[in-house]
Formats: structure tokens, sequence, C-alpha cells
């Protein structure tokens, strides 16, 4: 196989690795905690090549990092105020409790822009899919700085309070559900493109070996391996086109749901691995 083919091949796994990553990860989203529970460790789970992406990235660490020194805060200062019952302690309390929820909102923000631009990034993803859910995603982003505002304008404890109900009963099960539903699409777009560079080395393999002189018995078992690799081939992108309709017509995006694609999506990276193997025997046996 030639240096530029050998390069797509080192390239195809690092695709799948980097999927395997993906799939081996999963989001939950509680309303009383960072980013809805979205970690940052969710964040890096995928490939960034743009400058904005990057740029996110960094925002992100920097106001999740702030989050969490604010979630300390917020937990001492409300010891504090169950010890002692002052106003004093009480009123620092409320104040605390308002910074963590307009640090919350601003780690949520920037999520979802992070999502966005990810989506807008990935190949593999159908055009109106992709709009779909890059409309839901804006939608969210301009929910959240709504409700922003809310939070910043509260003054006493009853006013964060309602705030704080709206956020978790209204806003976070749809922050919830456009996150999977993002997640999804992306990951399964990740094993597509890896499928389909796949093929693309098998092709070229093919090409390379049908220029070589063989004898009739290597020819007759470079036939057997082509119909081992075609059945692995067609039996992956069953697998794949199940698993995207799947996710096209899902309409209630959550753990379950996702936890679900990711059990589905090792079985097609199985299929992948298996496909890879027998493309490298093909390429030693050829030069046996």
């Amino acid at each position: 196989m030639n240096l530029r083919k050998r390069n797509l091949f080192l390239v195809v796994f690092g695709c799948i690795a980097v999927a395997l990553a993906v799939t081996g990860k999963s989001v939950t989203a509680q309303g009383t905690s960072a980013a809805g529970g979205l970690s940052a460790e969710t964040i890096f789970l995928k490939r960034f090549s743009s400058e904005e992406s990057k740029k996110l990235i960094r925002l992100y660490q920097d106001q999740y990092e702030v989050y969490r020194q604010t979630e300390r805060d917020f937990t001492t200062l409300q010891a504090q105020y169950l010890q002692l019952g002052t106003l004093a302690s009480l009123e620092s309390a409320v104040v605390s409790s308002r910074a963590i929820m307009l640090v919350r909102t601003d780690v949520l923000i920037t999520y979802h822009e992070l999502l966005a631009a990810t989506l807008v990034e990935s190949i593999g993803v159908e055009l109106e899919l992709k709009q779909d859910t890059l409309g839901q995603l804006q939608q969210s982003i301009e929910d959240l700085k709504n409700i922003r505002v809310e939070i910043a304008a509260s003054n006493d404890r009853f006013a964060i309070g309602a705030v704080n109900s709206t956020f978790e009963e209204e806003l976070v099960p749809q922050l919830y559900s456009v996150a999977y539903k993002t997640l999804s699409q992306l990951v399964v777009s990740d094993l597509q493109n890896v499928f389909d560079k796949t093929k693309q080395v098998y092709a070229e393999l093919k090409t390379e070996l049908t220029a070589k002189e063989v004898t009739k018995l290597q020819l007759e078992e470079r036939a057997r391996a082509y119909t081992e690799v075609d059945a692995a081939i067609a039996a992956v992108e069953v697998q794949l086109a199940a698993i995207t309709a799947e996710v096209k017509t899902e309409e209630k995006f959550d753990e379950r749901f996702y936890q679900q694609l990711v059990d589905k999506l090792q079985k097609v990276y199985g299929g992948l691995s298996q496909i890879m193997t027998y493309i490298e025997e093909l390429e030693r046996t050829s030069h046996e």
C-alpha cells in the first residue's frame, strides 16, 4: 500500500479510536448541577478543528472551574446559614445562590454554543436534520440568556427560588433533550465517516492488487477474501443505516436512548475492526 493510502489508513484508525471514546461516555442532566451535569469530559470527546471551537473549549474550561469554586463557596455559606440562622448569613447565602445560578447558566450557554459549532463542523449529518437541530440549540441558547437576565434581576430568596424552579422544571428537560439529540447525531456521524474512509481504503487496495500479476491459486484466495470483506461491509452498512434512521425519527432523546445507541454503535465498531483486519490481511498477503 502506498504512503498516501497508508496515511489514510492510519487516519481511519485514529477516527475509530475517537469514535469509540465517544460511545464509552454518557451525559446526565440534573438541574442542580453545572451544565445540567454535562461534564468537562463530555466536551473533549469530539474532534475540534476550527478556531471558534477551540475558543469555546477554553471558555468552557474557565467557566466550569469558576462554577466549581462558586459551588464550594455556596456550600460553605449555606452551611453557615443553617448553623447561625442570622439575617447576615441568610443574605450571604442568597447572594451566593444567585452567583452560582448565573455561572451555571454561563456554562450551559457555552456548552450549547460548542455543541452547535461541533455540529456545524461535522460531516455525515444530513443537512435538513442538522439545520433542525441547530435551530433547537439556538433556541436553548436564547432561553438560557433570557433566564440569565431574570436571575440577575432577582433580589431575594423567593424570586431566586421561583426562577430556579422555572429553570429546573421547564428549561432543563429541553436542554437535556437537545444535548442528547446533538450528541447522538455526532457520534453516528463519526462512525459513518470512519466507515466511508474504510470503504475508500478497501477500494484503493483492490485497485492496487488488480495491477499485480498473481497465480491462479492466489487469484482464487483473493476472490474469497473479497467475498468476506464485501459481506462484512454490507453488514455494517445495514447496521449504520438502521441506526441513522432511528436517530432521525426518535422523538425522545434522553440518557436511556443514548446508552442504547452506544451499545449498538459498539457492535458497529466491532464490525469495522473486523473489516480492517481483513484489509490488513489482504495487504500483507499481496507482498508474499
